[in-house]
């Protein structure tokens, strides 16, 4: 009894671990996504209240597979314990017709009270949605993908100055979303 328990255990196991590799794979097979960061230069900047600290993940999205039209991200979930992001609306890469790689945005807060963000890079980010192909059903996905570094304006070493209007015009080109 108690062998055939464990055994239906370990094959439930299997098959998810087994699922979890397949959705991981389907989406390094597909696109290729690295996430940049910006911290705001002071409290309340993006939100208006002057005790909140909040940044943007800019995602740089680019497909390997010419079928894939787009990439929805449902999930957004940083794995660092001072970091949540409120994702009210899907993220939608379009993919199709892209010659150059697509960015889009999405808000975090640092939710712990005085914790001090000030590098990023390596951090990682638990993102799932779906891939759309051209000719074909809608497939899952589910990755982990760690934060490159700071956003640099025109891929230069320039840091980003927000009191720059040429800087914001280039952010507000990225549709960021709350």
């Amino acid at each position: 009894m108690v062998t055939g328990i464990l055994v239906i255990l370990f094959i439930f196991l299997g098959a998810f671990f087994w699922r979890k590799k397949q959705l991981v794979q389907r989406f390094n097979e597909n696109v290729k996504i690295a996430i940049d960061y910006m911290i705001q230069e002071h409290p309340g900047q993006y939100s208006g209240d002057r005790n909140a600290k909040s940044g943007v993940f800019i995602f740089n999205a680019e497909r390997t597979n010419d079928t894939l039209k787009n990439v929805v991200i449902k999930k957004v979930k940083p794995l660092h314990s001072a970091l949540d992001v409120n994702l009210e609306h899907i993220l939608l890469v379009s993919l199709e017709g892209a010659a150059a790689p697509k960015n889009v945005s999405v808000r975090f807060k640092v939710v712990k009270k005085g914790a001090k963000i000030e590098d990023l890079k390596g951090v990682h980010i638990r993102i799932s949605g779906v891939l759309n192909f051209k000719h074909g059903n809608p497939k899952d996905f589910t990755a982990v993908l760690p934060i490159a570094g700071l956003y640099q304006v025109a891929r230069t070493a320039k840091s980003v100055d927000l009191n720059d209007t040429q800087v914001l015009g280039d952010i507000a080109e990225l549709n960021l979303s709350i």
